[in-house]
């Protein structure tokens, strides 16, 4: 039975993460064959898809009454992005992660405010609906500047990927094909999270351990497997920045979408295992990727560093330290 449940659970998290790259992907398409400039699908389009696996299930766990999922997931998922994804792409790029200084201005300072805002909030185990508002809103200042700020060269590069992915854009007799692949992948989406949830309750009951510790550890680490991916291809192809710029967006969308739109549809409860050890550990986690950054540079050291820190959290959820 358990063994059963375990596949559920794997099966649940693959099919989050491929049919929430199939919408992003054909919903790319659907945006370049409307018009829209590849700077705004990136800064939009691409951006919320990369978080839906997050959303969906976060916006189920709500139905199935388990609140606490939400901040679990989002604390967990922000942990890995800041010092697993980042700590693995120190690693990979062996001469060290060199990032541009638009990263620094502007992805960094937004990144640093939505962790405080997120924490301040979280001090009382609860995000409340006045909180959630304020997160949607400080989230649509973060997408409005996203909008609005001219794209460097690194974008530049990235944006001319994105064209090349999607050159048969221009032939609009596929666009109700897209449209169907885009429906199917939200039917597959739901499907997923429901079973997903379905499986982390059970899960917990059968092995006595709480659903906060298989969300903040399996499940986070799950749903930030694509930006691992991401991150290391970006790395492998030279686009530094891309790879740093993916954690740090990602980071942001998740405590404020991922939190905000949840907490106005029911308050999101805390966790007390969450608010003790991994409220703490984002903190710590964000302002070692604050440090690490400061430079515009993440040497090979520092990453395996953020790896050690990663491992530490893990051992202290699940309780062996």
């Amino acid at each position: 039975m358990i063994l059963i449940w375990i596949l559920i659970l794997a099966a649940s998290l693959f099919g989050l993460i491929k049919s929430a790259d199939y919408f992003t992907e054909y919903s790319e398409k659907i945006g370049l064959m409307l018009g829209m400039s590849s700077f705004i699908v990136g800064a939009t389009i691409v951006a919320i898809g990369t978080s839906l696996p997050e959303l969906v299930s976060s916006l189920f766990a709500l139905g199935a009454g388990t609140t606490e999922f939400v901040a679990d997931n989002i604390i967990g998922s922000n942990i890995a992005n800041a010092l697993l994804i980042l700590g693995i792409a120190g690693v990979v790029a062996k001469k060290g992660l060199r990032m541009n200084t638009s990263l620094i201005d502007v992805d960094l300072p937004f990144f640093f405010m939505s962790m405080a805002l997120f924490g301040y909030f979280a001090l009382d185990k609860t995000i409340s609906l006045i909180e959630g508002i304020a997160l949607l809103v400080f989230f649509g200042i973060f997408l409005i500047y996203n909008i609005k700020s001219e794209p460097s060269e690194n974008d530049q590069d990235e944006l001319i990927d994105m064209e090349e992915r999607h050159e048969d854009t221009t032939d609009k007799n596929n666009m109700w094909k897209y449209i169907g692949i885009i429906i199917v992948s939200v039917g597959v989406l739901a499907v997923s999270a429901k079973y997903l949830i379905d499986s982390i309750l059970t899960l917990s009951e059968l092995l006595n351990i709480s659903s906060s510790t298989l969300t903040i550890t399996v499940v986070a680490f799950g749903t930030s497997l694509p930006e691992i991916l991401t991150s290391i291809a970006a790395v492998r192809r030279g686009n530094h920045g891309m790879a740093v710029g993916n954690v740090l967006g990602s980071n942001t969308f998740n405590v404020l979408l991922i939190a905000g739109l949840p907490a106005v549809i029911q308050p999101l409860a805390i966790d007390p295992t969450t608010f003790v050890i991994g409220l703490p550990f984002l903190v710590i986690a964000t302002f070692i990727a604050l440090f690490v950054m400061f430079d515009n540079r993440i040497r090979p050291w520092e990453g395996v560093a953020m790896l050690f820190f990663y491992a530490v959290f893990v051992a202290k959820i699940i309780g062996i330290m």
